[in-house]
């Protein structure tokens, strides 16, 4: 009886499609569209990356495929426009006469978040530019995006950015629940304003400004010129009131966080994902204690700006900016300066953590 030396794993015998690059091809997509789907019934923000991530991790262990590149700059650049349109002057309005003492408590978050990475890596004996990616506090998608743009494992980087993501998703109904349970806020009144949002307009943006935005950020030697690129001409439009759209169709914007989902899935596998295991209890500790830091630099906040503890609690949450929002309405918090301040740190951390980790790449020697 001769036995096949290489002996596939029962799913390409089961459904045979998988044999070939195309086959894969395949079922990433179907695979992550359902896990998506799955995923946004259970109401986890950004389902689509969060699915696109699980399901090449596994595609990869069964022969993985070649990632375009094209596919994950596609991808960062529809982000990128996305984030800028987020921008709007009703949430920037809402902090506006606090700039000082939020722009001071964003850095020391950023601080925290250096300092997290810097202790990762070296406990975690990872590449220096993975540990510092992996512990920065905000725009998780932004951070996988261009991870591999600093020769960061950007698979580690993804699982550890997510579970911050979820632990801080966890945690934000416990603790409004058992700490701030007779909190009652004057809310935000965001009724009467819907969000136009335009396909017309929306191509415009992404066929003209995102060119345009990375032409722009290469010219004036920008980090991560795919994301921050377009992301700044958009910001630029939508605080001047000229964008020919006020946001991303959700399509578009899922199918992006699929391309970035994809591009960190695909570098990851079942194999390297054990390997990774060992580091988790390690990350969790450091998360905890961010997340803890960072909760009192919410309540430092708070007393600085006269707003409730609470609104200063879910300003500062490192991370989960669309479950933060989803607490302070539910709470009748003051939503626009949560939203407001959460963005201010997305736009700094994005700025000043790729340079930082390109920084750190020179000084240590160490991709």
């Amino acid at each position: 009886m001769n036995q096949n030396p290489r002996r596939r794993p029962l799913i390409q015998h089961v459904l045979g499609i998988t044999a070939s690059p195309m086959g894969r091809w395949i079922l990433l997509v179907l695979g992550s569209l359902l896990l998506s789907y799955s995923f946004t019934l259970e109401q986890i923000p950004a389902a689509p990356l969060f699915a696109g991530v699980i399901t090449a991790i596994a595609i990869n262990s069964l022969g993985g495929l070649t990632y375009p590149r094209h596919f994950s700059r596609a991808g960062q650049s529809i982000l990128g426009i996305a984030i800028g349109l987020m921008f709007t002057s009703a949430a920037l309005s809402a902090i506006s006469g606090h700039w000082l003492p939020i722009l001071l408590v964003t850095a020391a978050t950023l601080i925290l978040s250096l300092i997290s990475g810097v202790l990762f890596s070296r406990w975690a004996q990872i590449k220096a530019s993975t540990g510092l990616l992996s512990m920065t506090a905000g725009g998780a998608a932004g951070i996988t995006a261009i991870a591999q743009e600093y020769a960061a494992d950007v698979g580690l980087v993804a699982i550890m950015q997510y579970l911050r993501v979820i632990l801080v998703m966890v945690s934000l109904p416990l603790v409004v629940l058992f700490f701030f349970q007779d909190h009652h806020g004057s809310p935000a009144d965001l009724s009467g304003k819907s969000i136009a949002v335009s396909w017309g307009g929306s191509l415009l943006l992404i066929l003209l400004g995102g060119p345009m935005g990375v032409w722009l950020a290469r010219k004036i030697h920008i980090t991560a010129p795919y994301l921050l690129g377009p992301l700044l001409v958009t910001l630029l439009l939508s605080l001047l009131k000229i964008s020919p759209t006020q946001a991303i169709p959700g399509p578009v914007l899922e199918g992006a966080y699929l391309l970035i989902g994809w591009q960190a899935g695909l570098q990851m596998s079942i194999h390297r994902l054990r390997q990774h295991f060992r580091l988790i209890p390690r990350a969790l500790l450091i998360i905890v204690g961010l997340n803890l830091l960072c909760a009192l630099l919410g309540i430092f906040l708070a007393h600085m700006v006269g707003v409730s503890d609470l609104d200063g609690y879910l300003a500062t949450a490192p991370g989960a900016l669309y479950a933060a929002v989803a607490v302070s309405m539910a709470a009748h918090g003051n939503v626009l300066f949560v939203l407001g301040v959460h963005l201010i740190r997305l736009l700094m951390m994005l700025l000043i953590m790729p340079p930082l980790a390109q920084r750190m790449l020179k000084t240590t020697g160490k991709p």
